[in-house]
């Protein structure tokens, strides 16, 4: 299953059709800068997958330092647990079918998925993954694609790969044929309102008087999202969600 997975992927990429004298690598070049003060700063590993080429074209140095020395981003797979790689391979093709029917629609989305990958001692962690596409050529071909993966603060063992699709400008979830509708973590519009709220800094009166509804609602709402989220406090709720795609 898993191969024919990989075949149709295969045959995905290769219906797009790119022109060599398209290509502006220079475009890539005044990204780096950018990605390299992402990495430093939020300590995510940084990625551009070149579908063109059809090799990664930039990782940042973090990358062995995170996973293990032994590691670098082309063998992510041997990585990952063993039962969590059909999954995402069924996550890639769906989200690339999806990214050649709306090419339109495609670069204002997020594309997350949490799964389990073994670091370098050999235990599996959960890491949480959002692609989104960089940059399209000039026939709206998917180009370059950028990864950013960090540790998921939910480090408890993982039931079930996860997987979301949202849309950057409003983080809302969207609808893609073979995989899951909402949100990975069954946040409530409300909650994921309030936890947005929180992440602005505003206390639960704020909020409070902000919604028209009662502190005792605000709070039992932010208990509830703890207790999703599987997290200690808003502050990790915040995080979490923010790396689930959840928040703007």
């Amino acid at each position: 299953m898993v191969e024919t997975l990989r075949k149709e992927y295969g045959r995905l990429m290769s219906s797009q059709v790119f022109n060599a004298a398209d290509m502006d690598y220079g475009l890539l070049e005044r990204h780096r800068p950018m990605l390299a003060q992402m990495a430093r700063m939020c300590g995510s590993v940084v990625s551009i997958f070149d579908m063109c080429a059809r090799r990664h074209v930039f990782t940042s140095c973090n990358f062995s330092d995170l996973f293990g020395r032994q590691t670098d981003v082309e063998e992510m797979e041997v990585r990952m647990h063993p039962d969590d790689v059909l999954h995402l391979w069924q996550h890639a093709v769906s989200a690339f079918r999806y990214a050649l029917a709306c090419r339109t629609d495609v670069a204002d989305c997020k594309f997350i998925v949490e799964y389990r990958i073994s670091n370098a001692s050999g235990r599996y962690v959960r890491v949480i993954e959002q692609q989104s596409v960089l940059e399209s050529d000039r026939a709206g071909n998917v180009w370059l694609v950028l990864s950013v993966l960090d540790l998921s603060p939910d480090q408890s063992p993982l039931k079930a790969v996860k997987f979301g699709v949202f849309r950057k400008k409003d983080s809302s979830a969207v609808s893609i044929p073979g995989l899951p509708a909402g949100n990975m973590a069954g946040l409530s519009p409300r909650e994921i309102e309030i936890l947005q709220m929180v992440g602005d800094g505003m206390l639960s009166k704020e909020i409070s008087d902000r919604l028209y509804i009662s502190v005792h609602t605000v709070n039992t709402h932010r208990q509830r999202i703890l207790e999703k989220l599987n997290v200690d406090n808003s502050m990790e709720a915040v995080k979490y969600a923010s790396a689930l795609g959840l928040l703007k």
